[in-house]
Order: C-alpha cells, then structure tokens, then sequence
C-alpha cells in the first residue's frame, strides 16, 4: 500500500525505483484506478480546486475574468468552481460552507458588499484557505488585494470628454455600488478642475449593471436633460444599451452625442465601437494566481494590495 501510494501520489518525497514505478503503473492502467479525492483531501485538508467568486457571469467582464483564471488553473492542472452570488447574501452563506466542506485550496472573489457583511472572508481564513480579492474598488486589511485605481480611471475618461470640448457631461452608474462611488469621484474632480459646474441632474443611477439598465437610464438621462452632449458610462455593458438607447432616441453617435464606457469587455463588439478604459485583466489574473498559488503553497509574506491603472482606449462612440 505505501508503495503504491508513493507511487500515486509523486509530491509524497518516498522514492520509488522505476521499474517498480512501471510495475504499479501498469497495474493502475489494468484495474483503471481512479485516486479518490474525498479521502485525499480529507487527508491533506485541501483539493486541487480554487474557487471564484462572482456577482454573476451575466457581466462579460467577469465571464472573462473567469475564462483567464481556469486557464490559469489549468496550467497548475487545479479545477475551477464558479460562484455567482448575485449580490444575494443567502447565497453567499451557501457557497461558504460548500466551499470550506469540499476543501477548496484557494478562493478570488470581488470583494463585494455581501461578501463584506456575511463573515465570508473571516471563515475562509479561520479555515487557513487562501483568499484573494480581485476587481472592485474594496481593499480588506489581512487579505491580498488588486483593485482598478477607479478614481484615476473615472477621472481621466472624463478629462477626455472636456478635452473633446464637451461640457455637458452625463455620468450612469449604479446605486450602493463601491465602483459607482469611486468612478462617479473620477467624473466630478476631473469637472472641478476643469471649473465645470457638477450637474446632479447629469448623474444617473440604476439598480443593475446591464445592458436594458442602460438602455433605460439613457432614455430617462436624455428626457431629463437634451442638453447634455456626452455620457461617461459606469461599465461597456450598461454603454451598450446606451447606445441602443440613444440610437432609439434618433441620435448620433458621436455627431450629436459622446459615449465613453469603462473595463473593454465589450468595446469592439458595439457599433460605433465604444471609447472605454481598458483594465488589464489579463495582468490582473496573471498576478492574483501568482500570488493564490504561493499562497497554497504556505510562502509567508506581508498582503499586498496593488491598484491597476486604467488606461483609455479611444473608439468610434466619442
């Protein structure tokens, strides 16, 4: 048994010959031996799984973000469980305790505020498994974090606006949105320093971050406000149905009104192609399994908390 063990599991530092190695190789290959895994894990206290934890994949950003991290993971030959909390604290308390009782060896999760309020990082770490918060505007003391610097970004997507001459200038976001607040901060210091009067009445909330939210709040922006010659959109999604919107509306865009989106998850997909900020995702994913994986490993060393810089990608749309 320990040999064949050994054998199985090659990290266990017990040497085996290799014509031993063959003779129990051949036997696995003829009895077509699968290693259970539950035991394993109960063994070694963890699987050969991460966890990621989203609001949903309905966003394309994150459906991206969770295409890069299985590849990711695949390299490290870990799988991938994908949770969508859908904001949803019920649902939150579920995939915790899934997660801790299948031994996950790490988890990414978008810190945000269900995941804050439900204690889900304190368990995480009271049961010793990595976790990491990636995206969103939040940073939490203990953990590691990389987050956008969404001031800096919402700022200089609005200083491209005032550059193209447009003062008149709407902003829709989200409500109780952490990003929101960060981007929205952006918009208005970058309209203070230009000496252009912050417009409430420009500013736009919804209760969701997709495309028919868009499409809604770009009828209800325009209705309020005609004069407005340019809108600075919290995500490419909810910029979609602003352009269906405006488009719906007998606009041109940008002839007679600017676009400007935010995270290039669908920016070359829309006609015109969409003006955004793009986030580096890849850069993002590639750092945060880098630091999952040492994490798993048991490297010890202080959190880090890095911020990635927006940077502004010019389209059609403005």
């Amino acid at each position: 048994m320990a040999t064949v063990s050994a054998v199985i599991n090659r990290d266990s530092g017990v040497k085996v010959s290799k014509k031993l190695t063959e003779k129990v190789e051949k036997a696995i290959k003829e009895m077509n031996y699968r290693p259970n895994r539950i035991a394993r894990a109960l063994s070694r206290k963890e699987t050969q799984t991460i966890a990621y934890v989203v609001p949903t994949v309905n966003n394309t950003f994150f459906s991206q973000m969770a295409h890069l991290i299985e590849d990711k993971a695949f390299e490290k030959k870990y799988g991938v469980y994908l949770c969508n909390t859908h904001s949803m604290v019920e649902r939150v308390e579920l995939y915790k305790d899934i997660l801790i009782e299948n031994r996950v060896a790490g988890v990414i999760t978008t810190l945000t505020w269900d995941i804050i309020e439900n204690g889900f990082i304190e368990a995480m770490r009271e049961e010793e498994i990595p976790i990491i918060g990636l995206a969103g505007a939040r940073r939490v003391d203990g953990i590691d974090t990389i987050t956008f610097h969404d001031v800096r970004g919402g700022e200089l997507a609005t200083q491209y606006l005032l550059e193209k001459g447009h003062r008149k200038i709407g902003f829709i976001g989200i409500e109780e949105s952490k990003t929101t607040e960060q981007r929205l901060k952006g918009y208005k210091k970058a309209l203070m320093e230009a000496k252009v009067e912050v417009d409430e009445r420009y500013i736009e909330r919804g209760k969701s971050f997709n495309r028919e939210e868009g499409y809604i709040l770009a009828h209800k922006l325009y209705r309020k406000c005609p004069e407005v010659t340019a809108i600075f959109v919290y995500n490419d999604i909810m910029a979609a149905g602003v352009l269906d919107g405006l488009n719906d509306l007998g606009l041109r865009v940008p002839g007679e009104i600017a676009v400007v989106g935010y995270d290039n998850s669908v920016a070359s997909y829309t006609r015109p192609k969409l003006t955004t900020m793009d986030l580096f995702k890849e850069k993002m994913v590639d750092e945060a399994m880098d630091i999952l994986f040492r994490r798993i490993a048991r490297e010890e060393f202080e959190p880090r908390h890095e911020q990635i810089l927006p940077k502004l990608v010019v389209g059609e749309s403005s």
